[in-house]
C-alpha cells in the first residue's frame, strides 16, 4: 500500500491553491510540448508537400503543362 503525502494548511485543511497552481503548471507545460509537436508537424508536411510537388512537376512530360 502507497502512502500519499498530502499538503495542508496548519488548522489542518488541505492546500487546494498548493495544487492547484501545480496543475496549472503542468498544463502550461503540457501546452508548449503540443505547440512545437505541431509546429514540427506542419513543417514536416508542407516540406514533403514540396519535395513531392517538385518531383511530380519535374516528372510530367512538357507538353503536360
Amino acid at each position: 500500500m502507497q502512502s500519499h503525502d498530502i499538503r495542508r494548511h496548519r488548522d489542518g485543511a488541505i492546500d487546494f491553491d498548493f495544487y492547484r497552481a501545480q496543475a496549472a503548471a503542468l498544463r502550461s507545460q503540457a501546452m508548449r510540448e503540443a505547440f512545437k509537436f505541431k509546429a514540427t508537424f506542419k513543417y514536416v508536411l508542407t516540406t514533403l508537400a514540396l519535395v513531392v510537388g517538385g518531383t511530380v512537376a519535374a516528372s510530367a512530360p512538357a507538353n503536360w503543362l
